[in-house]
Parts: C-alpha cells; sequence; structure tokens
C-alpha cells in the first residue's frame, strides 16, 4: 500500500466534510424549487445571512452548541449527521477507488474517485429529500447520470456493464411500478445509477437494499399499526442507497462468496 494513500484518503475526507454543508441547502432547496448558487445561506428560522464563519461545517454546529447565533432556534441535528457522513463516505470512497487501482495515484484513478464521491453524495441528498418529503428529484437523478457517462469514459473497456446496468435493475422496477408497486423516482435512480455502476454491481445493490429496506420498514409498519396509520411511509432511498454503496466497492466478493458457499461445484468448474 502506497505510504500516501491514508493521507490522500484524509484530505478526501475534508473536503467531503465541507462538501456536506452544501449537501444540506441541496436537501432543504431542491424540493422548494429554490436556487442552490444565488440565494446565500440563512437561518431557516429567523431568515437571517449567515456569516462566513458560520459555514464551517459541523464545528459551527458545535460551537454554537445547535442552535442560531441570531435568533438562538435550534438548528436541526440533520446538519451535522450530513456533513458528517459525507466525510466518511469520501474519505472510505477514495481510499477503496486507490485500492481497485492498486494504489496507483493518477489522473485515471484520481477521477474515478471524485466521480463516485459525487455520486455517494447525490445518493446522500436523495435519501435526505425522500426521508422528508417522500420524493425523488429528477435534477439529482440527471446529475448521477452525468456522472456516470465520467465513469464510462474513464472505465470505457466495460461499456457492456455499464449500459446493461442502466436497464438490469431499472427494467424490472418499471414492470412493478405499473402494477403501483415501486414508485417512478426509484426506477429513474436505479436506471441512472446502475448506468454508473455496471450491471453486476447494480443486481447485488438491489439485494442489499431489499434486505435493508425490509429491517427498517418492518419496525416502521408495526409503530404505524399502533398509531392506527395504514400506509406509513417507508422512504427506500437509504436503503438503496446503502445497497449502492456496498456494492460499489465489494460486490465481487459478495459474488464469489455466494458462488463459493452455495455452489461450489460452480467455483471448481471456474
Amino acid at each position: 500500500m502506497n505510504t500516501y494513500t491514508i493521507f490522500y484518503s484524509i484530505i478526501a475526507a475534508l473536503y467531503g466534510l465541507f462538501i456536506g454543508s452544501f449537501l444540506n441547502v441541496c436537501i432543504y432547496r431542491i424540493p422548494l424549487n429554490e436556487t442552490l448558487v444565488t440565494i446565500p445561506s440563512h437561518c431557516t428560522a429567523c431568515s437571517h445571512k449567515l456569516a462566513w464563519y458560520d459555514l464551517f461545517p459541523l464545528f459551527s454546529y458545535l460551537f454554537l452548541r445547535g442552535r442560531c447565533r441570531y435568533c438562538g432556534e435550534h438548528i436541526s441535528v440533520q446538519y451535522p449527521i450530513v456533513e458528517a457522513l459525507n466525510s466518511v463516505v469520501w474519505g472510505i470512497t477514495f481510499y477503496m477507488v486507490l485500492y481497485r487501482f492498486n494504489f496507483a495515484l493518477n489522473m485515471q484513478s484520481v477521477l474515478t474517485g471524485v466521480a463516485y464521491c459525487f455520486f455517494f453524495s447525490a445518493l446522500i441528498v436523495l435519501s435526505g429529500i425522500d426521508i422528508f418529503h417522500q420524493i425523488v428529484p429528477d435534477r439529482v437523478n440527471i446529475f448521477i447520470f452525468a456522472v456516470g457517462i465520467v465513469v464510462l469514459i474513464l472505465d470505457y473497456k466495460n461499456f457492456a456493464s455499464h449500459l446493461i446496468g442502466f436497464f438490469a435493475v431499472s427494467v424490472p422496477l418499471l414492470i412493478l411500478m405499473l402494477f403501483n408497486a415501486m414508485g417512478g423516482g426509484d426506477v429513474k435512480l436505479y436506471a441512472a445509477a446502475g448506468f454508473l455502476l455496471g450491471w453486476k454491481a447494480a443486481l447485488i445493490s438491489l439485494i442489499i437494499a431489499c434486505l435493508a429496506g425490509t429491517i427498517v420498514g418492518i419496525p416502521v409498519l408495526i409503530k404505524g399499526k399502533k398509531q392506527g396509520i395504514k400506509h406509513p411511509h417507508i422512504p427506500f432511498v437509504p436503503s438503496i442507497s446503502i445497497g449502492m454503496f456496498i456494492a460499489a466497492f465489494w460486490s465481487s466478493s459478495i459474488i464469489n462468496w455466494y458462488i463459493a458457499t452455495f455452489l461450489p461445484g460452480l467455483a471448481q468448474a471456474a
């Protein structure tokens, strides 16, 4: 392992921390169809414009003890959670991408790492929006597809895998959508993300997403039943995001483990 790998991963994590602050802006403004650029950051309670020293991710939240400097209103814990989560995701992502490239730090590995970091940040945004607003905005899916084009260019040797990935999961989900068993936003997400990940990782991510969704969904259904809610909303995008993050780097290991464990004859033949 290159001695600088951990250092670069830490740098990526720090960048992820600052990008995490922007992700909170996206989660708040995209459902409201507000611009992400021209309107300055402000308190959502008193609308006071935030000073530059209020914009340091996570640290300003801790320093102000979770309250607005100007009106004293409580700041949602969502903000530091998103910032910290994005930081951790970026650090792990950059490390795993370098690992995939045998720790060779070159233009291809760096651009691939950056592309995957932006991809997972987009998934965090979609997860937050799905939790709070129960929608999956098209503009974020389009952004993911655009990142997928960059990944395809960098990984052009696996063009067929990326192309099949566009349809591998989205088409079955589209059929389910026709029976009102799946939302259209999830279908579009899997088309864009499947194109980026390739078909094997896309399929593995769906399996993991279903398992994660079941683990989360059962307690929500039980709680909803106790409260008299017949159809409580169970956000599926967070489960999809978990599945995609795991599958992006470990899908091959998962497939090899499954074959060795349950299909040993196939493994020996290979």
